[in-house]
């Protein structure tokens, strides 16, 4: 069974999803982002670059920044689900291969 393909075609995501488990308990997300902060951290944007749609170059600077750690959250729930959904077929390639 451990030398077959199938075997590590399902066990896989299965890992990969319990690493990101993982990931969101040991590293816990960062503390919500304060405004001042991303004010700071864009400082050296200019503000005078304007886009039709999106505003100036600073505002996409801080929307940025304010949604960093909610994108990072996103990419981990993902592999998450990924793995999850590789369990069940995981566990009924295992128990065809021991009937």
């Amino acid at each position: 069974m451990i030398n077959n393909f199938w075997f590590y075609f399902f066990i896989t995501p299965v890992v990969v999803s319990i690493i990101a488990l993982n990931s969101l308990f040991v590293h816990k997300s960062p503390s919500t982002p304060v405004f001042e902060n991303a004010l700071e951290y864009c400082q050296s944007v200019d503000n005078n670059y304007v886009y039709s749609d999106q505003g100036t170059a600073q505002d996409i600077c801080i929307d940025e920044y304010m949604n960093a750690p909610w994108t990072l959250e996103l990419v981990i729930k993902i592999f998450l689900l990924f793995g999850f959904l590789f369990i069940v077929p995981l566990f009924l390639y295992i128990k065809s291969r021991n009937s």
